[in-house]
């Protein structure tokens, strides 16, 4: 990058007493400006093929850079050697510090953080002091802040966003095949974790990747972590996370209208339910739904088996539950995402609202997106989650506090 000269005003000219001799022959003395240059970045010597040929600047998402994907053009890299004659792998993301990542990294702070564990601000205070030694968190961390700010504010940040969770997850796979042997290492690699699991979840076309996620969670949760006393996350543990309920939790009082309706819309679907995890999937949503009528609670307790019933599925069951065509289990996974709003406006106070509304703006979006994928004889059961949706955006963005 050129540099800008800094050249100081010529003091010496302008000095009491200065004779207009010394004024010329200071000015026929200094040398002639250099001419700045106009570019502001480095030069991308690593670009794709289709950008260097446009000559424009490529921003080297792999496997596919944002202006090749926003055009629709075949996007492919030169090989890179190395001076041993092998290839290196070029990551998504080198670790140099822009200064944009200070705006994501603030961002994550004071409003991106994720949601679980309850109460957690200082959980995640000390996450993002410990991201300095670890390179997949701190990708975590700037992706989660970028796509956070992204999603409300005015300012599209998602290239830097992709570009972060890309490098993030790539990494977390290199770790997953050697398990960390330090506390301190499992609670980094379930922090990233967690990261892109709430990044997933204010991003408008990854319904199916946030419940992979949430599932991803899970397994690192269970098989990293075995014993979260020893970790800064014991609040995740089933008597944290019962503790800190007793403490929020508020009985409001309900709209058995909507709670009624909401049943009617989940029951509609027992027709088209034909596996045994659908069927277990729709018992428990009505056991939930039911619930709230007595207890915000005991609504909130039946809430969380629900949520993580995906992931107690087997691989291949899993994988046939959240396929895009099968609209049944894409039915149901959007009946509970809704009900988590429905639940939070009965079962928190205002002040547990969010900060911002994205996640809701995102749920609202999947909802959408479904109903404009189901085929005809799928559309009636999408009716009332699409009625519910118009009463969601004018409403306060409060819910169950899921990731």
């Amino acid at each position: 990058m050129v540099q800008k000269a800094i050249t100081p005003p010529d003091s010496s000219s302008e000095c009491h007493g200065s004779s207009p001799e010394a004024k010329t022959t200071a000015k026929s003395a200094a040398p002639p400006r250099q001419a700045l240059s106009r570019r502001g970045h480095f030069k991308s010597r690593l670009g794709c093929f289709s950008c260097k040929r446009r000559r424009v600047k490529c921003d080297e998402l792999r496997p596919e850079c944002s202006p090749c994907r926003r055009l629709g053009l075949s996007c492919m890299y030169p090989t890179t050697p190395s001076s041993s004659g092998s290839q290196t792998t070029i990551r998504p993301n080198p670790s140099v510090l822009n200064l944009v990542d200070l705006r994501f990294y603030h961002q994550f702070l004071t409003a991106g953080f994720p949601t679980l564990p309850l109460r957690g601000e200082k959980v995640w205070a000390q996450c993002a002091a410990m991201s300095y030694n670890y390179e997949c968190l701190a990708h975590a961390i700037l992706g989660l802040g970028a796509s956070h700010l992204s999603k409300n504010c005015t300012i599209d940040y998602e290239a830097q966003a992709l570009q972060h969770r890309v490098a993030a997850i790539k990494l977390v796979n290199e770790q997953l095949d050697k398990p960390p042997q330090k506390p301190i290492d499992a609670d980094a690699l379930f922090a990233t974790v967690i990261c892109l699991l709430t990044q997933s979840s204010l991003m408008s076309d990854s319904m199916v990747e946030y419940m992979t996620m949430t599932r991803g969670g899970n397994l690192v949760a269970t098989t990293i972590i075995p014993d979260f006393n020893a970790s800064i996350f014991k609040a995740f543990s089933p008597e944290g996370h019962v503790s800190a309920l007793n403490e929020m939790v508020q009985e409001h009082p309900k709209d058995l209208k909507l709670i009624e309706a909401f049943k009617a819309s989940a029951l509609s679907m027992k027709p088209i339910c034909q596996t045994v995890n659908e069927i277990k999937y729709l018992e428990t949503m009505v056991s939930c739904i039911d619930a709230l009528k007595t207890s915000s609670l005991s609504a909130w307790l039946h809430f969380v088996p629900l949520y993580m019933m995906p992931s107690t599925f087997g691989n291949q069951e899993f994988l046939a539950f959240v396929n895009p065509e099968n609209y049944t289990g894409q039915l149901l996974a959007i009946h509970m995402f809704l009900l988590d709003y429905v639940l939070g406006r009965f079962c928190l106070p205002l002040e547990e609202e969010p900060k911002c509304p994205g996640r809701k703006l995102t749920i609202i979006s999947w909802t959408k997106n479904l109903a404009q994928s189901l085929p005809k004889p799928y559309q009636p059961y999408i009716e009332w989650p699409l009625q519910y949706c118009d009463v969601l955006e004018k409403q306060d963005s409060r819910y169950l506090l899921s990731p």
